[in-house]
């Protein structure tokens, strides 16, 4: 007896001690620290985990199961065709620096927050609600909260309302109220001309209101029709006001993608190197924004004014040749297998919303969004929330692991 007890301790001071870690590196993400590029509080502090998870858990096979490792060696194989090009093309100390750490620092913070979560899985919800609210209350002191939606409050919103929803809802009605929750979400974004996170809330939304028991009736098309519908009838509606801005994102973003396509194009398998643009490549962005819109774009620093692949698919081939996408082609192969699990096969429960919003946008950035800045986060806890999911699957994570209290548990099939 004294010998289970001191085992049980020990379990719960190691739970308590993760969850607390989670909870402060969610809090430190709005800081941010100029090393050449931005790194972020929670990477610094994700770091720190990595390294100590490495030196002890690294003879640990429990711990480095598929897709762990999987998903590290294509890491692996993208750093080093970085390498290479870099070297062939002798591109600048300074933009090597900063393409090398992209990927470093991608790693460290899967495989921290991975050490985090693997044996709880709360520690997910703990992560994402401490960094949504640390961002929300920073732009809130900055003065900053509403002064631009999609850079500022939108995401850590949605994340709130994925996390805390099907939480606060009724046993019985939680998938319903979280998924409405979502839909509701993903209207606003539209009506507030974030298309991406709108979209993506209101699919989500949809399918996982279409699991629920409430509307086990209804058919997948209508269904579809619907969610379309609502998106087209409030993007009509906002177009008034947001309708130049829309015409630049869309001449911007093929300008982008038109741009790196022919930057592939000249080096397939070699790339172009880290941070690569050179007069030419800016010149053809140019022109093709200009005939677009009959005006040359110059914005802030921060924004697309300068040339970048609008993909992190295409930036790491445009970057560092085929050799670059490993480890996108990998990930994002294991989002379509996790997100078809998540949303049509796997239990509805407190973690569904957080876990498809996740999972969707994850797919979305990988082709339409740069690979920079809280892309390396986002990526990080997308492929958490996938290895997560792959533990559940097999066998090795149960599903009481999932639900801290009965007043929460719902098994909606």
């Amino acid at each position: 007896m004294p010998a289970r007890f001191s085992q049980e301790s020990i379990l719960a001071g190691r739970k308590s001690y993760t969850s607390w870690a989670a909870v402060c590196i969610g809090l430190t993400a709005p800081v941010q620290l100029h090393w050449g590029g931005i790194l972020y509080g929670s990477e610094i502090l994700l770091a720190v985990v990595a390294l100590w998870s490495l030196m002890t858990r690294l003879g640990d096979s429990r711990f480095w199961r598929r897709p762990v490792t999987t998903l590290m060696a294509s890491l692996v194989t993208t750093l080093l065709a970085y390498v290479v090009a870099d070297m062939i093309w002798a591109t600048e100390t300074q933009n090597v620096l900063r393409g090398w750490a992209r990927i470093v620092f991608l790693g460290s913070n899967f495989l921290g927050l991975y050490f985090l979560c693997r044996r709880e899985p709360f520690n997910i919800l703990r992560y994402a609600v401490a960094g949504a609210a640390g961002t929300i209350a920073y732009l809130a002191w900055s003065g900053r909260l509403l002064e631009d939606w999609k850079f500022g409050a939108s995401v850590p919103l949605t994340i709130l309302i994925a996390c805390l929803a099907p939480l606060a809802a009724r046993r019985g009605v939680l998938a319903v109220a979280g998924s409405l929750a979502l839909v509701a979400a993903g209207v606003l974004h539209v009506a507030l001309d974030f298309r991406e996170i709108g979209g993506s809330c209101l699919l989500g939304g949809m399918l996982l209101l279409a699991r629920s028991s409430a509307i086990r009736l209804t058919s997948w098309a209508v269904l579809a029709t619907a969610c379309m519908a609502v998106f087209l009838y409030v993007y009509v509606l906002s177009d008034e006001e947001f309708g130049q801005r829309r015409q630049l994102s869309n001449a911007w973003r093929t300008a982008a993608l038109v741009t790196a396509g022919a930057g592939i194009s000249q080096s397939p398998w070699v790339g172009n190197g880290s941070q690569a643009n050179n007069f030419e490549f800016q010149s053809q962005y140019d022109a093709i924004f200009a005939e677009r819109t009959g005006i040359r774009y110059r914005g802030e620093l921060t924004d697309t004014s300068t040339f970048s692949p609008h993909s992190q698919i295409l930036q790491a081939w445009f970057e560092a040749g085929v050799f670059g996408i490993t480890f996108f082609l990998y990930f994002g192969w294991k989002l379509i297998k996790a997100a078809q699990w998540c949303i049509f096969r796997r239990s509805l429960d407190a973690f569904s919303m957080l876990f498809t919003f996740c999972l969707l946008q994850a797919g979305w950035h990988l082709l339409f969004s740069p690979f920079a800045g809280l892309a390396r986060l986002d990526v990080a806890l997308a492929a958490v929330v996938i290895c997560v999911l792959d533990l559940q699957r097999k066998g090795y994570l149960r599903p009481a692991a999932f639900q801290r209290q009965r007043t929460t548990q719902t098994h909606i099939r």
